[in-house]
């Protein structure tokens, strides 16, 4: 038995791997571990603090538009400071100070303060992605990329704590108290890794190259790269297939927990323990169902993931009042599909991307990205105002499109899982 786990290719992939993606992964859970005790409760804070579906989601669209801004100067930054420091200025900014102020809140405008300063995750979400990938190799992404998932999975089992602290307090001030020790934790794990990783190869040349040039100049050559992504249909069905994820994320991230208590008359306490649920089932499939999944061809993976997807909103819209089963079902079906389609997301990602240009082209990817996805944060918060099942009637349009999108992608029709393994 030991000598199985031994010979699991993510066990393999993490006792190989060096330097900087396996500091990134040890360091992972001091921002998993909290950011999961918050995630189910942040919609619920929200509301108990007096915001409207609408204001929750002005604020999404305002905290897009805001991440929009800083990813157009994110590839800059992390070309001019360094992977390094610029992961480590801007993780504490976009979470850190994020946390302390969510903390704090109490009305709609401390939320819209709070949205805009979460904003500057978008420059790390560069910098960090750098900083990981480029000195991990090639046949290594993939499970890099998943092990960096299961720390995120791992975390979920901490829930129990904030639903006993939910089930004998009221929310708001155990919220208070989860974002305060977030702020801690998420801090240590910016320190540490800033402590224990190095600058990259690739990350010293671009500040070498970069050290006399303007701000403003660099942006102008933001013109030469959109150009050279815009002719590449790789990097279009990246920009796709980001763009369609994070948009149908709105649904399941912020207003999921609303539905199910005041659509399916779930109480508080209980919404957090589907997360567990939800970990559990993405456990299965990473430790024994991704290896064989890797066998097979990227688009085939795909469309089984957003089949998956489709058939767990259908079984949601679905669930009558006070039916824990039918949850259950859903949440087994919706994890199998995250399962599947988050770790490929960022793969493809990883391996369209030009080494030499991956800050600015993960900057203009970010930019494209958020620019599209701001205007559903509203979108989305005034179809739950009019009807609370129409948010996960969109996600299933969604849904289509990316099955349609993969179905007919040359590109995927050719690109194997080997390829990134």
């Amino acid at each position: 038995m030991l000598q199985r786990i031994k010979n699991h290719v993510l066990v393999r992939t993490f006792v190989e791997l060096k330097g900087n993606p396996k500091w990134a992964i040890i360091a992972q859970t001091l921002f998993s571990i909290p950011y999961s005790l918050i995630l189910p409760f942040q919609t619920l804070y929200m509301r108990k603090l007096g915001l409207t579906s609408l204001e929750i989601g002005i604020t999404l669209t305002v905290g897009f538009v805001m991440q929009m801004l800083c990813a157009l100067f994110g590839g800059i930054v992390t070309d001019k400071l360094g992977r390094r420091k610029t992961t480590v200025i801007f993780d504490t900014l976009g979470w850190a100070v994020a946390c302390t102020i969510w903390a704090f809140s109490q009305n709609f405008v401390w939320f819209l303060i709070a949205a805009c300063v979460n904003a500057f995750f978008q420059v790390t979400n560069i910098s960090w992605y750098c900083l990981f990938i480029e000195d991990c190799p090639p046949k290594y992404v993939t499970n890099a990329f998943t092990l960096i998932q299961m720390c995120g999975m791992i975390s979920v089992f901490f829930a129990p704590i904030s639903v006993a602290l939910v089930a004998r307090y009221d929310l708001v001030p155990v919220m208070r108290c989860l974002y305060l020790i977030a702020a801690v934790m998420m801090q240590t794990r910016f320190f540490l890794l800033y402590h224990f990783s190095k600058e990259t190869p690739i990350g010293k040349q671009r500040m070498a190259e970069t050290s006399n040039q303007s701000y403003f100049s660099m942006l102008k050559g933001y013109a030469a790269v959109l150009v050279q992504m815009l002719r590449s249909s790789q990097m279009r069905l990246v920009v796709c297939f980001i763009t369609l994820f994070n948009i149908m994320q709105i649904a399941t991230n912020n207003f999921y927990s609303l539905f199910v208590t005041e659509r399916i008359r779930i109480s508080d306490e209980i919404v957090a323990v589907f997360p567990m649920i939800r970990t559990l089932v993405m456990l299965v499939f990473v430790t024994g169902l991704q290896r064989i999944l890797q066998q097979h061809r990227m688009r085939g993976v795909l469309l089984l993931g957003f089949g998956l997807y489709i058939a767990s909103h259908l079984v949601l819209l679905a669930t009558p009042a006070k039916n824990l089963w039918m949850l259950m079902i859903y949440t087994i079906l919706e994890a199998s599909a995250y399962a599947i389609i988050f770790p490929r997301k960022d793969a493809l990602m990883a391996y369209y991307v030009d080494p030499q240009e991956r800050s600015r082209i993960y900057a203009l990817c970010g930019v494209l990205m958020v620019g599209l996805t701001s205007p559903f944060g509203s979108l989305v918060g005034w179809l739950y105002e009019l009807n609370a099942a129409w948010p996960f009637v969109f996600n299933l349009l969604l849904f289509a499109l990316a099955i349609l999108l993969s179905a007919s992608s040359k590109d995927l029709a050719h690109l194997e899982e080997q390829v990134t393994t």
